[in-house]
């Protein structure tokens, strides 16, 4: 009889774990205190227009990892206005553009995580765009360590100069 690996059967993210520990104030979304420009959390910020925003994820599962969201407070999909919904897409889809010059992935994960049973530890709601490289997972993840090969200024450098491809069109919407 085959067994399957240990390591297989569970799915753990070790670097988020100073995210996870930090105090945080209950009543403090912190995608509203970047919309707010609040603590100079806005500091990995590369693209925002007057509905959304697009901001580097301060623990990057790989290098180019962005976080793409309304900049009103919403907590459910299903209340997003549909021209804020199709806004959203297009600017998920232009930071895949962009990703791909400016990182060359072979390929993308994106996430939405609803309601913290899903995984969601911010419940304003928002988008993972996570570029996939060939061999970003490997034994160093299951001594729990992560191996990033870029920092996040290094990141923000690559994509802030991309900015204006984030633009979208009011004749679109």
């Amino acid at each position: 009889m085959m067994t399957k690996p240990i390591f297989s059967s569970y799915l753990t993210a070790p670097w988020k774990r100073k995210y996870v520990e930090e105090k945080k104030d209950p009543h403090q979304c912190v995608f509203c205190s970047i919309t707010n420009r609040i603590a100079n959390l806005d500091r990995w910020e590369i693209f925002r227009d007057d509905r959304v925003a697009i901001t580097l994820n301060k623990f990057p599962y790989n290098p180019g990892h962005i976080l793409v969201f309304p900049l009103a407070h919403y907590e459910e999909i299903e209340n997003l206005p549909e021209d804020l919904v199709f806004h959203l897409s297009l600017l998920i889809q232009r930071s895949i553009k962009v990703l791909k010059i400016s990182h060359q992935p072979l390929g993308f994960n994106i996430g939405l995580n609803i309601g913290s049973f899903s995984g969601a530890s911010v419940s304003h709601i928002h988008w993972h765009i996570v570029p996939r490289y060939m061999g970003d997972l490997n034994f160093m993840e299951i001594l729990e360590t992560r191996v990033l090969v870029e920092t996040l200024e290094d990141t923000f450098n690559k994509l802030i100069q991309y900015n204006d491809m984030f633009q979208v069109k009011r004749s679109i919407l």
